[in-house]
């Protein structure tokens, strides 16, 4: 049996392992499609629900290019489809990207242009530096079968043999895992492995287009694989090896924490369904992909739970705290609405500011709270001045021992104390102080949208941390088995500023996906099935199980605590959150900021637009060959 300290230093190369993959995936990098043409018939092809057959044109692909350097600072672009190497200018559009500045050019492809000499060598002369050969079966029947294609097996090794052996660029492996080849990943890895790939990308099969339509021959129980799967996941650990798992179902990777997919990936998944999520927000066109069927098995359901959660509270002026960050007084947000009202049906602005005296300084009006942030404490304020209602959120032992330490706090100031390994070390050294004042406090699990941070950061083990604390505190952003015999809360409902995109005032997509990883991304084990609170528990963050894994996670089914966490639940929430699996309805467009005009009609999708061209030039040339004259 391995030493204490043997195992404390595996679990420490583990995290290293962890944090460097999560350099390497939110490396930034833009996808571009340039067409939705393919040479392909997969049967879990992703892009049915697409206008099928488009060439998208050099200067829409160009401007895409264009605009992951420009917008979004990517230094790596991914040419995709459909298959886009069929596109008459993708060489040019390799060449095109490096020009501009991209540092990695990479494609995902069937293989079949690239078992081709001459073209392979163009492309990495252009200055394709990446491929990803997607192989879905180890022997040619199954691969065919699922993509098709007969003879297209043939041509992917072809091509890859090719690319490993010359070694000019970086060559892996994509599967998409399904009921027809689920059985055989451990073949298809090792085939790919005895050829020299050492990188994998297995993916899990999702509901959309041809995928979806094959649901009964392609959807599958992972329960049922799963130690053939993890089998193959485990090779992630054996040096030199590189396994990275995608869209696949997080509650699956139990004792694997360290393969559950960097939540950023949603911001490519949004990217990707931009203009569809614009017209939601400002049109209410729900995503074409929206049925409860499909939504049960989506990787991207979570995310459209928080966005119908955003607009909701838009809708319902149900936001508690309008948050502005660095107060200023020439800020057109605070220096406005703390005149005019707060957006949404907020009480509180929130600020934050360099020490919370600076308050006394601000012309705050006095019929709002103030939810305030600091990053020193250096007194209380002088409430003969600030007379706002006051919520206070401290981060450090120093905060805590000037704002605790000394006096009750005055009426209206309450605490918002976010648990860490600083603020939880002192709370168990001054435990007296935290009981006195008990009522005006609440402890919350802020969600870290790094995992270096939590990993930094958060208590090993809240529920250990509150057993010895031994208070009835009020507690938020846990699951009740982390925080035995506490008083569950939710936390305030805060609505940032820099959401909205301050010309049009409406909710921007990108900033909606990056706040869906820091608050809306959370997870549970399978084992979390058979909790009394399952169907009210949201679980814990993303980001909290990587760093310290499901196990932390224990169903509470009998017992006192068990007994008195459900009846707290069920006042905290007499229904369970609606789910877009459930069949939640579509959110009604929400009003624009408070100054700002209605949504402005969006313009035409440039997908859409070059397929109703390439329609429109068809039904001209029949028109034309209709109308001839006969020879």
């Amino acid at each position: 049996m391995a030493k204490h300290s043997e195992v404390k230093a595996m679990g420490e190369h583990l995290k290293d392992q962890m944090l460097a993959r999560e350099r390497v995936a939110n490396r930034k990098k833009h996808w571009v499609r340039l067409v939705t043409a393919c040479n392909s018939r997969c049967v879990f092809c992703l892009d049915t629900d697409t206008p099928r057959g488009v060439y998208l044109l050099e200067d829409d692909v160009q401007r895409e290019i264009r605009r992951g350097i420009e917008e979004l600072d990517a230094d790596k672009i991914i040419l995709s489809g459909g298959e886009a190497s069929i596109h008459p200018k993708f060489v040019d559009f390799v060449r095109y990207a490096k020009d501009l500045g991209y540092d990695r050019v990479q494609t995902v492809t069937n293989g079949v242009m690239f078992s081709q000499l001459d073209f392979y060598r163009a492309a990495v002369d252009a200055g394709l530096g990446e491929i990803t050969f997607s192989l879905h079966g180890h022997t040619p029947e199954l691969h065919d079968r699922l993509t098709g294609t007969p003879g297209a097996f043939q041509k992917l090794m072809k091509g890859m043999m090719r690319a490993i052996r010359e070694g000019r660029i970086i060559v892996n492996v994509d599967v998409c895992i399904n009921k027809q080849n689920v059985e055989y990943i451990d073949q298809i890895v090792e085939l790919s492995l005895s050829v020299g790939v050492r990188e994998f990308d297995l993916l899990h099969v999702i509901p959309q287009g041809a995928a979806f339509e094959n649901r009964n021959d392609l959807f599958y129980d992972p329960r049922v694989h799963l130690p053939r799967l993890q089998k193959v996941f485990r090779l992630n650990h054996h040096p030199g090896v590189v396994v990275w798992t995608n869209r696949f179902p997080v509650e699956y990777l139990e004792g694997l924490e360290d393969l559950i997919q960097d939540p950023h990936k949603m911001l490519d998944e949004v990217n990707g369904r931009r203009h569809q999520v614009r017209r939601y927000l400002d049109e209410g066109t729900p995503l074409e992909c929206r049925e409860q069927e499909r939504c049960q098995y989506c990787f991207i359901e979570p995310f459209c739970n928080t966005t119908d959660r955003f607009v909701g509270r838009q809708n319902e002026q149900t936001w508690e705290v309008w948050h502005v960050g660095e107060a200023s007084e020439d800020s057109w947000a605070y220096a406005d609405l703390t005149a005019a009202g707060l957006p949404y049906g907020s009480s509180y602005l929130g600020i934050d500011v360099d020490d919370l005296t600076a308050l006394e300084a601000l012309p705050l009006n006095e019929q709002i709270g103030i939810y305030v942030k600091p990053k020193t404490v250096s007194r209380l304020v002088d409430r003969a001045v600030v007379r706002n209602p006051l919520l206070v959120r401290l981060h450090d032992a120093a905060q805590l021992e000037t704002l605790l330490g000394d006096a009750d706090l005055p009426v209206g100031v309450d605490v918002e104390i976010e648990l860490n390994q600083r603020t939880a070390q002192w709370m168990l050294a001054h435990r007296e102080l935290v009981r006195r004042h008990l009522s005006r406090l609440r402890i919350h699990q802020v969600g870290h949208e790094f995992l270096k941070d939590a990993s930094a950061d958060d208590v090993r083990s809240p529920r250990d941390f509150f057993a010895a604390l031994d208070l009835p505190v009020a507690v938020s952003g846990l699951p009740a088995c982390l925080a035995p015999d506490t008083q569950l809360r939710e936390a305030p409902k805060v609505l940032a500023k820099k959401m909205f995109d301050p010309q049009t005032g409406r909710i921007d997509t990108r900033a909606l996906a990056r706040a869906h990883v820091v608050e809306g991304y959370w997870g549970k084990s399978l084992r979390c099935r058979d909790c009394r609170l399952n169907d009210r528990c949201d679980g814990a963050h993303i980001n909290f199980l990587r760093d310290q894994g499901f196990a932390q996670l224990e169903p509470l089914q009998e017992g006192d605590w068990a007994v008195a966490a459900e009846e707290q639940m069920l006042r905290l929430r007499p229904e369970p959150p609606k789910r877009l699996r459930d069949g939640k309805p579509l959110e009604p467009v929400a009003p624009s900021l408070p100054g700002f005009d209605g949504p402005q009609p969006l313009p035409e999708e440039p997908l859409m637009a070059n397929a109703r061209r390439a329609r429109e030039a068809r039904e001209r040339r029949w028109a034309q060959l209709r109308d001839a004259p006969p020879a």
